[in-house]
C-alpha cells in the first residue's frame, strides 16, 4: 500500500510550459475541488529551461495538494509520466496534457469508469475544427488520423485513439505494464494502451471534445517522430506475434472449433 494513500492522482506532464502552467493547474483544481475525492496534482516536470520548474516548485510549496516531480535530465514525456505514476499516492492515477486541449472536466468520467471496474479509461478525441485549423494544423490532423489507421492495421487492435494525452488507470494494475514498456518518449502512449489490450485488461474508451490551441509551438517533429513511430510499430508488431501470452480480447475466450 502506498503511504498516505489518496483516492486520485492527476499528473500534468510538462516541459517548458511556464506560460500556461498556473492557469492549467487552476482549472484542474477547480474540477477536483467539486468532487468527493482526496486528490493530488503531480506536476511531472521534465528538466524545463523556461522557468516552469520555478513555478512548479513555488506552487507545490504553497499547496499540499500539489506535488512537484522534477527530472534533472530530460528523459522524455513517457518516462516523466511513468515516474510520476510510480510516485503517485492515488488508487486511481491518470494524466492529461497541460495545454488542456481536452478539457479537465473529462477527469471525472474517467475516474468513474475506473471505479466501475475498468483497468484503463482513455479519451477518444473528436476534434473541433475551425477553418484556419486546416491550414495551421493540417500536419497534426493528418498525423493523428493517419497514425490511427496504420497502427490499427499493423497491430490488429480495435483501439480508437492510442495517442490521446488523457488516460487514467487503476494504479495497481498499470504498474506491471510500465515495466514492459520500451520507449520512453511519444511512442510510450501506444505501448501503455496496446500492451494492456493484449494482456486482457478492461479498457473503457470515452469520447472527448478536442479543441486545438493556437500560438503554441508543437514539441513533436512531424517527419522524425513519424518515422520513429513507424519503426516502433513494426517492433511491437513482431513482439506481439512472437509472444504467446499476448492475445487479442476477441480471441481470449474463444472456444476451439
Amino acid at each position: 500500500m502506498v503511504k498516505d494513500e489518496l483516492d486520485l492522482s492527476v499528473i500534468l506532464p510538462c516541459y517548458n510550459e511556464a506560460s500556461i502552467l498556473r492557469e492549467s493547474v487552476g482549472k484542474v483544481r477547480e474540477i477536483l475541488d467539486q468532487s468527493i475525492y482526496r486528490y493530488e496534482i503531480i506536476i511531472a516536470e521534465d528538466s524545463s529551461t523556461d522557468g516552469t520548474d520555478v513555478i512548479a516548485k513555488e506552487m507545490s510549496e504553497r499547496s499540499k495538494e500539489i506535488v512537484w516531480c522534477h527530472r534533472d535530465e530530460r528523459t522524455g514525456r513517457g518516462s516523466a509520466v511513468a515516474n510520476a505514476i510510480k510516485a503517485a499516492r492515488g488508487r486511481i492515477v491518470g494524466f492529461l496534457d497541460v495545454d488542456l486541449e481536452t478539457p479537465a472536466h473529462y477527469i471525472l468520467p474517467m475516474v468513474l469508469a475506473i471505479q466501475d471496474g475498468a483497468d484503463i479509461s482513455t479519451g477518444v478525441r473528436h476534434i473541433k475544427l475551425k477553418n484556419i485549423d486546416f491550414v495551421l494544423k493540417l500536419d497534426k490532423i493528418l498525423s493523428h488520423y493517419g497514425y490511427l489507421w496504420i497502427s490499427q492495421r499493423l497491430l490488429g487492435t480495435k483501439l480508437q485513439d492510442t495517442e490521446t494525452g488523457f488516460k487514467f488507470f487503476n494504479r495497481e494494475r498499470i504498474l506491471p505494464i510500465l515495466e514492459e514498456i520500451k520507449d520512453q518518449h511519444w511512442f510510450w502512449d501506444t505501448e501503455v494502451m496496446v500492451r494492456p489490450y493484449f494482456r486482457g485488461y478492461k479498457i473503457k474508451e470515452i469520447p472527448t471534445l478536442f479543441s486545438m490551441r493556437h500560438g503554441r509551438k508543437s514539441k513533436v517533429n512531424f517527419v522524425k517522430d513519424s518515422l520513429s513511430h513507424f519503426r516502433n510499430l513494426l517492433k511491437l508488431r513482431q513482439e506481439i506475434k512472437s509472444d504467446k501470452t499476448m492475445i487479442p480480447p476477441e480471441k481470449r475466450f474463444r472456444r476451439p472449433d
